[in-house]
């Protein structure tokens, strides 16, 4: 999975440090959100997502070792796209091992407000 690699990385020590500090629920919402936008600009380099919103449409909810993220929204280029995930992690939910996910359409700027979802960084 793309997670471990992009963790791996000197330039990520600051950002393992801080997830190990997390509730664990909080930390699981991290690893899959590296993993998505990992995975999004993988399979399309066009996306270069800068901020990925795991519950922007709607709650996540585990299924097992299992992160559903059926209301997801990630931002590239300065527009926000619906997105869902299904993230399996290890027993320990310390890595990613499985990951499939299906990105929808631009979501329309009236909407960003309501779903907390930020114009700019």
């Amino acid at each position: 999975m793309l997670a471990q690699a992009n963790l791996a990385r000197p330039q990520s020590r600051q950002a393992v440090k801080a997830m190990s500090q997390m509730v664990e629920a909080d930390r699981i919402d991290q690893l899959c959100a590296i993993e998505a936008s990992e995975q999004i600009e993988a399979w399309k380099p066009d996306y270069r997502p800068d901020r990925l919103v795991s519950f922007a449409m709607s709650d996540t909810r585990e299924d097992g070792d299992v992160l559903v993220a059926d209301g997801a929204a990630f931002r590239s280029k300065r527009n926000w796209y619906h997105l869902r995930f299904r993230c399996g992690l290890s027993p320990d939910h310390a890595k990613v091992v499985s990951f499939a996910f299906e990105v929808g359409d631009a979501i329309p700027r009236d909407e960003w407000e309501p779903h907390n979802l930020a114009a700019i960084h």
